[in-house]
């Protein structure tokens, strides 16, 4: 799959392989062998011209394998819990229209330790977020009295949010269904993690069936989740990492990586992405 363009993605890539580095309880030699690991990974990624998202997780998947599991963020996670606590808190007098609450699911994802951007004024625009492209009204037409409805969730912290989408959706009379990742990758929702954060309740049901990547790359999507997804009459992805994996810039209902009707909701968090966005 083609990189999305981007000076910055081999800095941003090191900088989030020593966050990973500095989470990991390691002996020094073993500390310096797994760093080396990393490099190598991300180098040969950035010379085939792969997307970053693939490169982070090829290499998450190294630290796994090295560390017997271990999850370099779980720190970061739970405080991103409890910050989101205290956001959402604010926004609950948010209209309870899809638009509304699709933009407050936008707005979760400032919830990303990674983003190190002032986010104070995407705070004060809450549910009237303005989008750079917005098939929310395209988006809505899908949801009919029992549709289907599949989130893809993204970051710890983000559920928060969700959860007032969520809660509108089942409103309305849709089927509701919250992917989050079987295992840990970087500071992505887990199923242990909502669980054991007492956070995976209004969310519809909650699935713990996203293979341990960045973002989701369909042809590595376990049997339970192909079949989940080619029923969906919308899947709502959230974050940058599934628009690196599946959309690429592509709209909504156009011919892409996915072959269900699709709605990214994210923030765009570098200016390689920013530029490759399509705006309406």
């Amino acid at each position: 799959m083609s990189r999305i363009p981007g000076t910055e993605c081999p800095a941003c890539l090191e900088r989030l392989g020593e966050q990973a580095l500095a989470g990991l309880l390691l002996e020094p030699a073993d500390l310096a062998e797994v760093r080396l690991g990393i490099e190598r990974i991300t180098r040969r990624g950035l010379a085939q011209g792969e997307a970053p998202a693939f490169i982070a997780s090829e290499f998450f998947a190294y630290v796994r394998q090295r560390t017997n599991g271990a999850d370099p963020f779980a720190a970061k996670k739970a405080a991103d819990f409890a910050a989101a606590r205290l956001a959402s808190a604010r926004l609950e007098g948010a209209p309870d229209t899809f638009a509304a609450r699709a933009r407050l699911a936008v707005l979760g994802n400032a919830m990303d330790h990674f983003f190190l951007a002032d986010t104070s004024r995407l705070w004060e625009q809450g549910g009237s977020l303005d989008l750079g492209r917005d098939d929310l009204a395209l988006a809505e037409t899908c949801l009919t009295l029992g549709a289907r409805v599949v989130v893809l969730a993204d970051n710890c912290g983000e559920q928060a949010f969700d959860r007032m989408l969520a809660q509108h959706l089942l409103w309305r009379g849709c089927e509701v269904h919250y992917v989050v990742k079987a295992g840990p990758v970087q500071n992505d929702l887990s199923l242990a993690d909502l669980n054991a954060a007492y956070e995976n309740f209004g969310l519809g049901r909650v699935w713990g069936i996203a293979p341990p990547a960045v973002g989701l790359d369909p042809e590595a999507a376990p049997d339970e989740l192909r079949e989940l997804l080619a029923g969906a009459d919308l899947v709502v992805a959230k974050g940058m990492g599934h628009f690196e994996t599946l959309g690429l810039g592509r709209g909504m209902l156009e011919a892409g990586s996915a072959p269900w009707p699709l709605l990214m909701l994210f923030l765009a968090k570098c200016e390689g992405v920013a530029l490759y966005l399509p705006c309406a």
